[in-house]
């Protein structure tokens, strides 16, 4: 269909005026108090939290698994606090961002690590490995 330029130039108009009004209502939206109270997860009753998943969420069980990965060292983690996390990104993952917003106080441990106990399993663990899949072959 042929439109002269005149009338190319009110559709675009009216088309970023249709655009600014649709971003503007959701915004307004999601600025409005009853909103943001559905929202506030931290006052849902969320005991525990146990993750399952590929590398997006691991939580540094593929070092257990496969120990020449190199996770371990830097410049994995090298934004973290406390270093190298063992984990495939350079701090917090997916799950634990997460974890914070429903309320759970600390890092979700690697179902692997052998300094995971029954005390801080209460709040949860990260049983994602990196690289899983269908296939009997490692991550890599």
């Amino acid at each position: 269909m042929w439109v002269d330029e005149g009338t190319r130039g009110l559709l675009s108009a009216e088309m970023a005026r249709t655009t600014f009004c649709f971003f503007f209502l959701c915004l307004v939206a999601l600025l409005h108090p009853s909103y943001s109270e559905v929202v506030t997860l931290g006052k849902w009753n969320v005991p525990a939290m146990f993750v399952f998943g590929d590398s997006v969420v691991d939580g540094g069980n593929v070092v257990f698994v496969y120990p020449n990965c190199t996770t371990a060292t830097l410049p994995y983690g090298i934004d973290f606090p406390t270093g190298p996390t063992r984990r495939l990104n350079n701090g917090k993952n997916p799950a634990d961002f997460l974890s914070h917003l429903v309320g759970i106080p600390h890092f979700l441990p690697a179902a692997m690590d052998p300094k995971t106990t029954v005390e801080t399993i209460l709040y949860g663990v990260n049983c994602a490995y990196s690289g899983s899949g269908i296939l009997d072959s490692p991550p890599g």
